[in-house]
């Protein structure tokens, strides 16, 4: 028996209810926004299915990354901007190259509104789909300084970090809101250049896709010589909350978990820009024998933030908060931007060699 092909736009339509009915959509406009932008035009590789197979359509309009982030981080994404924008000035998208987020932006807000700093693909293919915002080619650190100011600006950051130009170019007021490896920030530009604000109370599931440079050290993970140590390990390496605090801290560090010949899971994190890897095997009393090597301690950088969150009660992402200077440096704080405890973040080329 076949399986009947169900429509594009039925799915849509089902996507935007679902993400209605977990409170990620609120409103009519970015409601409507996911249930006519056509994604399926957006994804260019579904390594599951094909097109034209039944389940294809169904699994681009699942709650996956498939187009670097979910679609109910972007649906928070959309809500959390709407709700900050200063006035009806334009708004600056810099997404991951495929178009998708600026699609929306323009259901939602209208093409003279939305500039996109975008690959030829991506605005070939929001030509496709009946868009035409103003798409520029060029760094995304530096923004767009030739079309602002912005009344906000909409972002998933590829370095785990906002880029001073960002909230130079959106008026004070504005709001600048970012993916940050699994956490969305939520900052308000002030006079001075600067940005502040909570993350949102939602975590993301980024793609599980491993860069080639993280996955060369697998052998050494699970066949690991260098130095050995056993460390106490305040909490879980790879729950959510602590792969989003450890994000945070190391924006250019990848994860790995692995099942070493013994059927035991092993979680490794690599930095190949220093050459550093480190390797955790955790037992269930809280403590793990680590194996490591390179000039950074990896490990280390990470107990003492999770050691930090175990002793706040382990909180939600909800009540942290980031600082932005007008410099480009970054802070991460708890509850107060000035009263709570606070940790500034390294940029993630300072300690690269």
């Amino acid at each position: 028996m076949t399986t009947a092909i169900r429509p594009a736009e039925e799915l849509r339509r089902e996507l935007a209810d679902a993400l209605a009915a977990e409170g990620l959509l609120r409103g009519d406009r970015w409601h409507a926004a996911f249930a006519a932008v056509p994604r399926e035009i957006f994804v260019s590789d579904l390594h599951t299915h094909r097109p034209g197979e039944p389940e294809y359509l169904a699994a681009v309009h699942a709650d996956e990354p498939l187009l670097g982030v979910r679609p109910g981080t972007a649906a928070a994404m959309l809500e959390a901007l709407d709700a900050g924008l200063a006035g009806q000035g334009r708004v600056l998208e810099v997404g991951q190259g495929n178009g998708y987020g600026a699609a929306l932006l323009c259901h939602g807000l209208g093409d003279d509104r939305v500039v996109s700093l975008a690959t030829e693909d991506a605005a070939a293919r929001m030509a496709g789909a009946g868009f035409a915002p103003t798409t520029v080619i060029g760094d995304a650190a530096r923004g767009c300084p030739e079309h602002a100011p912005y009344a906000g600006l909409l972002a998933v950051s590829a370095t785990g970090r906002v880029p001073a130009a960002w909230a130079a170019q959106v008026v004070p007021g504005g709001t600048v809101v970012v993916a940050l490896r699994l956490g969305i920030a939520v900052l308000t530009v002030r006079e001075d250049g600067s940005a502040e604000g909570p993350f949102l109370p939602v975590l993301d599931r980024p793609s599980a896709v491993t860069p080639p440079g993280a996955r060369s050290y697998i052998p050494a993970l699970l066949v690991p010589l260098g130095r050995q140590a056993e460390v106490a390990v305040p909490a879980d390496p790879g729950a959510d909350m602590a792969r989003f605090l450890c994000g945070l801290a190391q924006p250019d560090a990848h994860e790995l978990c692995l099942i070493d010949a013994d059927g035991r899971r092993l979680y490794g994190v690599v930095h190949p820009a220093s050459d550093s890897w480190a390797r955790l095997a955790p037992r269930e009393d809280g403590t793990a024998r680590i194996q490591y090597d390179g000039p950074r301690d990896l490990w280390a950088e990470r107990a003492a933030l999770l050691a930090d969150w175990t002793a706040a009660g382990r909180p939600g992402p909800e009540r942290y908060g980031l600082t932005v200077g007008a410099d480009g440096s970054h802070r991460l704080w708890l509850d107060s931007p000035d009263d709570g405890p606070s940790r500034p973040l390294p940029p993630p080329s300072e300690r690269a060699a």
